[in-house]
């Protein structure tokens, strides 16, 4: 059996070795990424009350529309969100995924009716997407980042686009184009732009594996978390702070905290065992 990453990508050591930096598309076996999903196990999960996507709904040209949930609905795109915490198959994949990587993986549904019909518009996500085609077509459209490197506070609908970037994104041709068929994937480094559409004959039902990056960012934040066993970086600051150079300030503090790295390896077994504690806990959060 092959391994969950060996069946998204051709070369599974290559990939771990480093992220791809630009969008790439892999051939995979259709017969096997199908028992990841389908239209037939979108409609089981919907009438399933033991499933409970983390959210679903039916949305059409980028806004969630009243209609009902469906499998079949002829313009207006499926969203299953969540499937990584209750559609066992998807639940077994990201566990294996994201043991594979040494992220979060994340897994949700989108089936989208023939007709060239849109889901969602110009946007980009804020951690890597592995778009896994399991029926039907659809045609993605990429610009690289506008915004490098996002955070996930770094939302597109917060940050937004400037006039120039959408009218460059209707009218200039993208810096990346692939018309996605069942049995292939699109791996879409975080922070490029994107939009995808079905074709004017086929449905589309692809699955979206968001890897949840754990960043530099990430870890210099549960550092300092770790770093409150310190009695020195738990001192208070001196008073009139507002007369003090911060930057110098700055530095006495960066001082201090190599200081107590300095010292870590000396209790290794401790420091690991909550840093384990912490990432277990992140592999849980809802996203």
């Amino acid at each position: 059996m092959e391994t969950a990453l060996a069946r998204l990508v051709d070369d599974p050591d290559a990939f771990r070795t480093a992220w791809p930096s630009v969008p790439t598309v892999y051939t995979r076996d259709t017969a096997d990424l199908q028992r990841l999903g389908s239209r037939q196990a979108a409609r089981e999960i919907l009438d399933d009350p033991d499933i409970r996507p983390g959210g679903f709904g039916m949305v059409r040209d980028g806004v969630l529309t009243a209609e009902r949930p469906s499998a079949d609905h002829p313009t207006d795109t499926l969203v299953l969100n969540g499937l990584h915490r209750s559609y066992p198959p998807i639940v077994t994949f990201c566990k294996e995924l994201s043991s594979m990587l040494g992220h979060p993986v994340t897994g949700n549904f989108y089936l989208t009716p023939a007709g060239r019909a849109k889901g969602f518009g110009w946007h980009w996500d804020c951690h890597h997407v592995f778009i896994v085609q399991t029926e039907g077509a659809k045609v993605w459209r990429l610009f690289a980042p506008t915004f490098v490197n996002p955070l996930e506070h770094h939302n597109w609908s917060k940050i937004g686009f400037d006039p120039a970037d959408k009218a460059r994104f209707e009218t200039d041709a993208p810096d990346f184009e692939t018309t996605l068929r069942a049995g292939q994937v699109l791996f879409i480094p975080r922070g490029w732009v994107h939009a995808g559409q079905s074709t004017a004959t086929e449905h589309s039902l692809h699955i979206t594996f968001g890897v949840q990056l754990l960043t530099r960012h990430w870890a210099l934040r549960k550092l300092v978390d770790l770093a409150e066993d310190s009695e020195e970086l738990r001192d208070a600051l001196p008073p009139n702070l507002g007369g003090r150079d911060f930057l110098a300030l700055a530095g006495e503090v960066r001082g201090l905290l190599g200081q107590w790295l300095a010292v870590q390896p000396e209790e290794p077994s401790a420091l690991r065992l909550r840093s384990a504690q912490r990432l277990s806990v992140l592999n849980q959060e809802p996203k």
